[in-house]
């Protein structure tokens, strides 16, 4: 027997059967119960102001009370304990169910004279007597090393890289940070505690709700939301506010905040069944510790809460209402998507480190396929530059114009990836890896102090100043000492183009392609299953 910790193990009684058919769509028992999402719409670091626009009831510390509709609210909050953590270097994510693939892969490294750990995340879903297993959509994690200190962990992993090893850090919520809220109505403060439970009557309208943080379009937005919201403080040391609501009601938000809501039927009723999969496969495993099941940014979900279209969408995709896609096996597909693959989906076992999927392994989303081994560096150039008809070219669906694009690195601009890097001035960019879309996986930056190796595409993108893909080639410039002084780049797509091509589907769409083929084309082998 491995010695599995079972940290962050959750079992969850809600009622869920499998009845399978391929790419059919079965009926379950009447018993089957939609799952409630506990999802994290927003983090603030001490004010929050909020409307509830028809009234509604709140709860903190021993104390209760009304809100009147159109009252102006705010909660403070005062920080007393910061949140514990520990990073674990991760090198394995491996099914738990398949025992013989964890076994296997324990020992592997063990063999290399790594002490290796294992820790479960994800969900048992069962039956509503309480005990049947349903389906088991657990992960075993294995990690080489924990830290206290984030740059401890990235030691590990910028050594790992060196060799060719592929790894990442996972934070362990140890503790939730702690401290005390305030809530003050029309300007009269009514109770202090360290958990403000909201019922609005209707709907809250939040202020200045930060959104995509990091990314080019940051900012900040009022955001309306329908349900009871939490209000406590988390893991990155600030309150979250977390909705309880139905998943159907979250997908309503989510498909026009990550596909366009113009899209075509087909388009928006696969973004619903992928979305629905994505969310349940990533409950107990993306935010393990922290209080809730996903958030609402592009690390789980684009959630936006209550917008003008919702009436329409909840319309066109109501067909494919409680329907998942699941693999042969049983588990639920974490049916992943990207803006634009740029004519070639890339395999899981690549961007991630995983074991290889059927169902995610990356193909041709060309009009015909083509005769190119995109791992081959001048094979890859004539794919970018000169590139084939492929749907997500198509420049009239959003995401069109992420087909092909071109970056330039001033001077200044690779003088502050140099310092990022570490290295010194760069004389070299050598040992470049590439997966089957031409997405480079690992590159090597050979400098006067050194050299640094770097793993994984997302990896890659970041430190390159937030590429749109991985998938370029580049003419680099030098000075006559020969060190890189500036670079002219020529890429394609956006993301990290696994699963499904949100362009790609919007063409398809746009061509008369139903939701069910749309998936079938993106997740090959997958099984449509009406979940509840």
């Amino acid at each position: 027997m491995l010695p599995f910790h079972t940290l962050f193990r959750r079992t969850l009684g809600v009622a869920l059967y499998a009845i399978f058919g391929a790419l059919l769509v079965a009926s379950l028992p009447a018993t089957a119960a939609e799952r409630q999402i506990a999802i994290k719409v927003a983090q603030y670091a001490t004010n929050i102001d909020f409307i509830c626009a028809q009234g509604g009831s709140w709860a903190l510390g021993d104390k209760t009370g009304s809100v009147p509709a159109q009252a102006n609210c705010n909660l403070s909050g005062v920080l007393e304990k910061r949140a514990v953590k520990r990073y674990h270097v991760m090198v394995a994510s491996v099914r738990a169910a398949d025992t013989s693939k964890v076994n296997e892969t324990v020992a592997e490294w063990e063999a290399q004279g790594f002490q290796v750990h294992t820790m479960i995340l994800g969900e048992q879903f069962v039956a509503s007597d309480g005990k049947t297993i349903v389906v088991d959509n657990r992960d075993v994690k294995a990690d080489v090393g924990v830290f206290s200190d984030y740059q401890s962990a990235q030691a590990l992993v910028d050594k790992l890289a060196s060799q060719g090893k592929s790894s990442w850090i996972f934070v362990e919520i140890v503790s939730r940070s702690q401290g005390r809220l305030t809530l003050t109505i029309n300007g009269q403060i009514q109770a202090e505690g360290d958990e403000l439970l909201l019922s609005p009557a209707q709907t809250v309208l939040m202020k200045k709700v930060e959104y995509a943080a990091g990314y080019s379009w940051h900012g900040f937005e009022d955001r309306t939301y329908r349900g009871p919201m939490i209000y406590r403080w988390g893991a990155q040391d600030a309150v979250d506010c977390v909705l309880t609501t139905s998943l159907e009601n979250i997908l309503v938000g989510v498909v026009p905040s990550e596909i366009s809501g113009k899209s075509e039927i087909g388009a928006l009723q696969a973004q619903a069944v992928a979305a629905r999969g994505d969310i349940l496969s990533k409950i107990g495993s993306s935010h393990a510790g922290e209080g809730f099941d996903i958030c609402s940014e592009q690390h789980c979900q684009v959630f936006a809460g209550e917008t003008s279209q919702g009436a329409i969408i909840a319309q066109k995709i109501a067909p494919t209402h409680g329907i998942i896609m699941v693999s042969s096996s049983g588990g639920v597909v974490g049916a992943v998507y990207s803006g634009n693959c740029g004519g070639h989906g890339e395999a899981c076992d690549i961007v991630w480190s995983t074991p290889p999927s059927p169902i995610l392994k990356g193909d041709w989303d060309s009009v015909t396929t083509q005769n190119l081994d995109l791992s081959e560096e001048q094979q890859v150039g004539v794919f970018i530059n000169t590139p084939p008809d492929c749907y997500c070219g198509d420049t009239s669906v959003e995401g069109g114009v992420n087909f092909r694009w071109k970056k330039t690195f001033s001077t200044i601009d690779w003088k502050n990836i140099e310092n990022a890097i570490g290295v010194g001035r760069i004389q070299k960019i050598t040992d470049i890896a590439r997966g089957y879309s031409g997405r480079i996986y690992r590159l090597t930056f050979i400098g006067e102090r050194g050299s640094r190796t770097i793993m994984k595409e997302l990896n890659i993108r970041k430190l390159l100043g937030g590429l749109r893909s991985s998938c370029f080639v580049a003419t680099w410039n030098r000075d006559a000492a020969g060190f890189i002084i500036s670079a002219d780049l020529s890429g394609a797509g956006f993301g990290h183009g696994v699963g499904m091509c949100q362009t790609g589907a919007q063409s398809r769409a746009k061509r008369g392609w139903s939701y069910d083929r749309i998936l079938a084309h993106y997740f090959p082998g997958s099984i449509l299953k009406q979940w509840y």
